[in-house]
């Protein structure tokens, strides 16, 4: 069996990720299974969102973490592999700086990717597939930095737009209430018109949430509120110990859920599908269809 390892770094704003997948062909169709999905909390985003630039240390950290990487892609015979920045680096004022350090010392070329790139990963991983006709979706990713969003309707792509919304960037009040009526303003001209609407969730907090409330692909908002309820009551240490997550994670899924809630409410959906992509998973996908096969037939996960 003829098998392609390929390899994705997601460089975001709270936590880098290197993704492996085996890629083989399956009566005609590319089927993608993952092998290993490693990640480290670096928080990038805490620089940039707090000082507008990436420290030195962090930056020394993350060409560390880079080279740590490439001896993982080597060691695993990764046949190709891409790294990809996001809001952290994209919007740090010294981002030239950090991704010329980070190629002196490793080799490595960094990419940068821009909000419309995001969303083509994201459409990468088909899943106009999962949905149904006589239902709209808004895709949502919540990072550190950003809300990602697109929506689609009838397995189609209507609008995609990126809000300066995430679990570690710090708005003034007036600035996040700017933000929250621009979502609100877009919502109203591109999802209002439809009758149902459902939310498909993306990111490490959501696959997160649905793995803490055994959902298996989908939460229903009264269950979200539930979560956040007992969540907020329970002391710090209870919640590692209780739910088994990290400290990193700990400090992040309460703003996430708080972020998903009012999206919700402002949508007007009522469950979120997790269907557990994420932009790590497009870049493969693309690498594979940009590499491979001239078109991006129907794939299989």
């Amino acid at each position: 069996m003829d098998v392609k390892r390929l390899g994705a770094v997601d460089i975001g704003s709270n936590s880098v990720r290197l993704l492996i997948t085996d890629v083989f062909d399956y009566h005609g169709k590319p089927v993608f299974k993952k092998d290993s999905l490693i990640r480290i909390p670096l928080k990038l985003g805490e620089d940039t969102f707090s000082n507008g630039y990436i420290s030195d240390l962090k930056k020394e950290k993350l060409a560390i973490l880079m080279k740590s990487f490439d001896g993982l892609v080597q060691v695993n015979n990764v046949l190709k592999w891409r790294v990809c920045a996001t809001s952290a680096i994209r919007e740090a004022v010294n981002r030239e700086e950090v991704l010329d350090y980070v190629l002196s010392q490793t080799g490595i070329n960094i990419e940068i990717v821009d909000c419309k790139e995001e969303a083509r990963f994201i459409l990468a991983n088909s899943i106009n597939e999962l949905l149904e006709e006589d239902r709209a979706y808004i895709y949502t990713d919540v990072g550190g930095g950003n809300t990602e969003m697109v929506i689609f309707y009838r397995n189609e792509e209507v609008a995609t737009e990126s809000f300066r919304l995430g679990t570690i960037r710090t708005l003034s009040e007036e600035e996040e209430k700017q933000e929250w009526v621009r979502m609100k303003d877009w919502l109203v001209q591109y999802s209002y018109s439809y009758p149902k609407v459902s939310l498909i969730g993306s990111g490490g907090n959501i696959n997160k949430l649905d793995s803490l409330l055994r959902r298996c692909g989908r939460i229903r908002r009264e269950e979200l509120v539930g979560f956040s309820y007992k969540f907020r009551k329970m002391p710090y240490e209870d919640r590692l110990i209780k739910y088994n997550i990290n400290m990193n994670r700990a400090d992040v899924i309460i703003p996430a859920i708080d972020i998903y809630l009012k999206i919700m409410k402002l949508a007007r959906a009522l469950v979120i599908e997790t269907p557990i992509i994420g932009v790590s998973d497009g870049i493969i996908k693309d690498l594979y269809f940009q590499h491979f096969v001239n078109t991006p037939d129907q794939a299989v996960s």
